[in-house]
């Protein structure tokens, strides 16, 4: 049997064709994909600018779709289910795997990267990877995987209740993270954010907004933690200029939490990591337990009106080629879905 499925071919090169129905090893399943988000990764994979990526290859790993085939025995899922898949995979046996750190597994293996993702009307997964989502739109449901992300990030940086957030970078993770921080219950989050359209959807969602290039930024991230600096920075941006603000706009004993890939080192204050005896926390993926509390999180309902309006584009799956050429023209979108059935 014959799928359509948007291939990589080579770098550059990506191609809407048929390929054979993945065939099924013991142990796994087999996923009639509905929806399935464009991430950042997808656009570094397609432009050659993932390390490890193996080519030809289907990307795509923030899917939601239908459990059709099971070879092999599922405790929690039945033939027929919504299902997510958590899209990492892991030695198993590692020391980071043992002490549950599976993200960090010296071994880890992508779906998307390393093996066939999303981005096909059918996708294969281990039994294990798989959870049910009944009930909850599939859109919604599509974003589990970079909701896992924010999960893991708010949760590896100890945020507590009542305490304040900066979020250096508002695109789809950095609105994800504040969030998610708001569900922990912290007091005040703000988000700095170059791109006008992304603060008008940051403040539609009650956050306060601040662009970082205004003269007046710094002073009035100041004011609003009465010249204290944040508990909690979130470097979501990647940027040189987010590398530095993220110790300067901390206070003494803050944690900072590098979230942003940079493509090349940037300079990091040391002396205030010294002197205000930060914590610095670097955070890769989720673990599989961070994927859970992802899907927790969308099955209590609290995040449902503000993740409606994070999905701004749904492209069906022979179109794939412009939604890529519309994430790489500018910042006018957040979360891209591609329809796959």
């Amino acid at each position: 049997m014959q799928m359509i499925a948007a291939q990589m071919e080579s770098i550059g090169h990506m191609k809407v064709k048929e390929l054979p129905l993945p065939a099924l090893n013991p142990g796994e399943a087999l996923i009639k994909v509905k929806y399935c988000g464009v991430c950042g990764t997808d656009l570094h994979v397609f432009k050659g600018e993932h390390a490890t990526a193996k080519y030809p290859l289907v990307a795509g790993h923030e899917f939601v779709g239908e459990l059709v085939e099971l070879n092999g025995v599922s405790l929690n899922c039945k033939v027929g289910d919504q299902v997510v898949a958590h899209p990492l995979f892991s030695c198993r046996s590692c020391e980071a795997c043992a002490q549950g750190n599976d993200n960090v597994c010296k071994d880890l293996q992508f779906l998307g990267a390393h093996t066939d993702g999303g981005f096909a009307q059918y996708v294969k997964v281990p039994i294990y990877k798989i959870y049910p989502i009944n009930g909850i739109d599939p859109k919604l449901a599509a974003l589990t995987e970079p909701l896992a992300v924010a999960v893991h990030d708010v949760r590896r940086s100890g945020l507590k209740v009542s305490q304040t957030a900066l979020v250096i970078g508002g695109g789809p993770i950095g609105l994800l993270i504040a969030l998610v921080a708001r569900l922990a219950g912290a007091r005040t989050i703000v988000i700095a954010e170059i791109s006008e359209y992304r603060r008008n959807m940051a403040a539609d969602m009650g956050f306060t907004v601040l662009d970082p290039l205004a003269d007046d930024y710094g002073d009035k991230l100041y004011e609003l933690t009465e010249g204290l600096g944040f508990d909690v920075v979130y470097e979501v941006s990647g940027s040189a200029a987010g590398a530095i603000a993220m110790s300067e706009y901390a206070k003494s004993r803050a944690a900072v939490v590098v979230v942003g890939m940079a493509a090349k080192p940037h300079p990091v204050n040391l002396a205030q990591v010294f002197m205000k005896e930060l914590d610095m926390y670097g955070v890769r993926s989720h673990t599989q337990y961070d994927f859970i509390g992802a899907i927790d999180t969308l099955k209590s309902g609290a995040l449902d009106n503000e993740l409606k309006k994070l999905v701004s584009h749904t492209y069906p799956l022979e179109d794939i080629g412009e939604a890529f050429d519309m994430m790489f023209a500018g910042d006018q979108f957040f979360k891209v879905l591609i329809q796959c059935n």
